[in-house]
Parts: C-alpha cells; structure tokens; sequence
C-alpha cells in the first residue's frame, strides 16, 4: 500500500509517466465544511498543494522535453493510492503557476472548479449584440449543472476536460436563463456554486476514477432533487474509545448558538423591506447564554413572506449549540475503510465511548473533507451537528 503520482494531460486525463514527488498536501471535500453560522453550501474540491520536486524525478533529458512534461496548464497530475494490483485516485488537478530553480520545480494544483472558474457559461458564437439567452427548463438541477458543465467544456474549441456530466435530460421541474452579455456573471464555477447554494440545492463534486489502465476520469457526482446528498447509499462505521479504537486524535469545536436574525429586502432606505426571526429561550435560562445576533440580506425578491421564511430558517439552523468532530485515521488499520470506498459526502456512524465532552453513544455524521499527505495518516472532518452535552 502506497502513494503514487503520475503526469498525465489535462485535456483527455490520459497517464503519461510516474513522477517521484517527495511530498504533498491534499484535500477532498464535498461542500463547505466549516463551523460557523454565516455559510453557503459550495461546491466540493479536490486539491493537492506544496509539490516540490527534484529535476532528476522528471522525465526528460533536456530543457526542452523537461519543461514539457510539466508544461503548466496542458499536463496535469493524479494522484493515486496503489493498493495490490489496484490503482484508485483520490486527486487530479493541472499543473497551476510553476517556479523553477536549477535543483527543483515548485507547483501546486489547479482543481477542477478552478479550472471550470476560467471557463464561461457562453455557447460557442454566440457572444454577439442581440445573441439569444441559453435557457433550460424542465430539467432536474443536476441536470441543469450537467448542461451547464457541458457548454463550458465540450461545447468550446479544446475545452474537454476528462469529465462525465451525467445525464443532461434528467426531468424535474427547474429552470435556469443564461444571457450572454451577462458572461462576467457566468464563470461555469460560479454558477455550480448557484445551483449548489439555492435552498435543497444538491451537493456537486468531482470523483476521480480509472476509466482504463490508461486513463483517470472524474465523474460529477451530485445529489437528486428528492435527495440532495451524495453518499447516502450506504453507512460507514469509525470507533473512538478510551483512546483507542479505529479513529484517533479526536478533536470537537464548539459554537454559541445564535438567539436573533435580522433579514433586510428590497427597496432601499427607510423603504426597506425586513423581517425579524427570534427565539430568546436560552437568553432566559437560569444560567442564560448571552445573546447572538447575526443578519442576512435577501434582495433578489420582493415577497414578505419569502423573506419571513427565509429568515425563520436560518435562526432554525443557527439556534442551536454546535459542535464539529475532526479526527485522524490510519489507512494500515483493517477497521478503516479503504481508499476509494469513503469519499466526503458519505454517512458515517461515529461509535463514541469515554471522552470528556461528548456523551456516550453512536452519531450519524457525515463526512465533508479529508486531508492528508503521502503518509498513510488521513484526517477527517465531519458536518456539524447538536453538541450532544448542550441540548
């Protein structure tokens, strides 16, 4: 069991050559992973950074082949776990801005949303006065990000990144305009992030596989209208007792919960529309917690009640104490899944036994990003939830 690293194009995700990286950082996550009160939902990542590697690693044996093995932009780098006879990637990104010196060259990773942030949302000839709108209708949302993903890639002169959309004529009830003269409002990340980001929109995220031994491609994975989690299809179960068990290192965050929101609309000045969302129960406790405020901006529509709602929903999410679990695993221990079967998104079962702050008992989390180096240590960060000796 071990890291391995291969150069391979950006355009058809086909493996050139081993490369010997001495070391690296990486992340996966599947949407914003942070604890904190005023986020979006996003869009996952997968990135490697702080790539340094020696000149004699690279193949080539002058300037010219070896600046054309890494040549930044065109070449990319996956990086797999090679288990047996089985070779599984977890990253894939271009190779971003390059710094060469006489011993080594130094590079990170362009993801694949970066990469999809310099594409625009603009069917090819059709950026001209007058141009009709790009519109989609009756389409599922992932349906619509498949779309979307599509005229920003194949849709464009050399634009085709390894990547496999979905189905673009899922059904549902959605539907999306896209005017080209509003294109610096249409870089195709900005506008998965959109999809993602809209109330029940779905998780969207890139999950690198091998389409043959040759070639690593990278499927949009995304949630349903019905369902709009990945990974749901099955549970994972990590154990942390006493120190032991199959998750070590076990860390929790904590967060006040938040009392008050203030939600302002349309209309400006003293025209202002705005809505007041408040519960003060835990203001009023006998050892009361002192009050949060936080405040949201909502002008994309001038109905009252949206604005009411949306309010109510965001002191629904922020009112409660949270808590947030990151933990480390090792890939060499057998109660730990393998490279490959856990991705960030999927439902893993927590088994706690014995630690200072948190209850014992089994939580159901979810997995939201994963981190690591070429060591066989992987951290692991879950979604928050209730901190469970609060509520």
């Amino acid at each position: 069991m071990s890291w391995r690293l291969f150069t391979c194009d950006t355009i058809t995700g086909e493996l050139r050559r081993p490369i010997d990286v001495p070391s690296c950082s990486w992340s996966l996550s599947v949407s914003d992973a942070s604890l904190a009160t005023t986020r979006d939902k996003g869009t996952g990542e997968g990135e490697a950074s702080s790539l340094t590697v020696p000149w004699s690693a690279v193949w080539g044996e002058d300037a010219r082949t070896r600046a054309h093995e890494l040549t930044a932009g065109k070449r990319a780098i996956v990086l797999c776990w090679e288990e047996g006879a089985a070779l599984l990637p977890l990253v894939f990104g271009a190779i971003g801005q390059r710094t060469d010196t006489a011993l080594d060259t130094s590079f990170s990773l362009d993801s694949v949303m970066t990469l999809l942030s310099q594409r625009y949302v603009v069917r090819e000839g059709d950026f001209r006065k007058g141009a009709p709108s790009l519109y989609l209708s009756n389409l599922s949302l992932r349906a619509i990000a498949a779309n979307v993903g599509w005229y920003a890639t194949e849709g464009k002169p050399a634009g085709s990144l390894p990547i496999d959309w979905g189905d673009y004529y899922e059904r549902g009830g959605h539907e999306r305009t896209y005017w080209p003269w509003s294109v610096s409002n249409l870089s195709c990340a900005d506008v998965l992030e959109k999809i993602a980001n809209v109330e029940g929109g779905p998780d969207i995220t890139f999950r690198p596989y091998m389409n043959d031994e040759h070639h690593v491609r990278l499927r949009m994975c995304a949630g349903s209208d019905a369902d709009p989690y990945v990974g749901q299809e099955r549970t994972h179960v990590l154990r942390w007792f006493h120190g032991a068990g199959s998750v070590h290192s076990l860390t929790v965050a904590h967060l006040a919960p938040v009392e008050r929101v203030y939600a302002t609309g349309s209309g400006t000045e003293d025209e202002c529309d705005v809505a007041l969302a408040e519960d003060l129960t835990y203001c009023r406790q006998s050892d009361p917690w002192p009050i949060v405020e936080e405040c949201m901006s909502c002008t994309d529509s001038d109905d009252h009640s949206l604005l009411e709602s949306r309010a109510r929903g965001r002191l629904v999410a922020d009112w409660w104490p949270m808590c947030q679990v990151t933990c480390v695993v090792d890939l060499g221990d057998p109660e730990v899944p393998r490279i490959g079967e856990l991705w960030p998104g999927d439902a893993v079962t927590l088994s706690v036994e014995g630690y200072p702050t948190i209850p014992d008992g089994d939580y159901h989390v979810r997995l939201m990003e994963m981190s690591g180096d070429l060591g066989t240590q992987v951290t692991l960060k879950f979604d928050p939830m209730r901190d469970p000796a609060e509520t």
